[in-house]
């Protein structure tokens, strides 16, 4: 039954991906990240070394789509602000690793929570925005 369980949750995120804007794909990165961050923390608290290393590389490669997604040509002092946040969240990914410590993890999360809040308030009209400069730098 677990396994049918997980099959549907998978595919229900790659068809959920794969008809999401730029926004909702971020906004799932976001929400991923914060998921793999709490199953890290759990694995930390219940010493499970390989759910802990599982859930800490999940967030690894997260972090690491977040920042592949980065235009930097658009508004670079944010883009840099973002990247080096994100760069700051995977060195606290390997502290808590290391480490094997919830405090990284919670950190991570008093960090990512309000980014993802916010981001899931944006406005339609900003959003829409947003697309058409993206559009615009495409040549579209």
């Amino acid at each position: 039954m677990r396994a049918n369980i997980r099959r549907y949750q998978q595919v229900s995120r790659e068809s959920g991906i794969s008809t999401a804007d730029n926004h909702q794909v971020i906004f799932m990165l976001l929400q991923g990240l914060l998921d793999s961050v709490a199953v890290a923390k759990g694995c930390i608290l219940r010493k499970d070394i390989e759910g802990r290393a599982k859930a800490i590389n999940k967030s690894i490669n997260i972090t690491s789509g977040l920042i592949d997604g980065i235009n930097h040509k658009i508004h670079p002092e944010i883009g840099e602000n973002f990247d080096a946040l994100y760069r700051y969240i995977q060195l606290r990914l390997n502290d808590a690793s290391l480490e094997q410590s919830v405090e990284p993890l919670d950190e991570i999360t008093t960090l990512v929570t309000p980014i993802k809040d916010a981001w899931l308030n944006i406005p339609q009209a900003e959003k829409l925005k947003a697309e058409s400069i993206r559009n615009q730098g495409r040549g579209a």
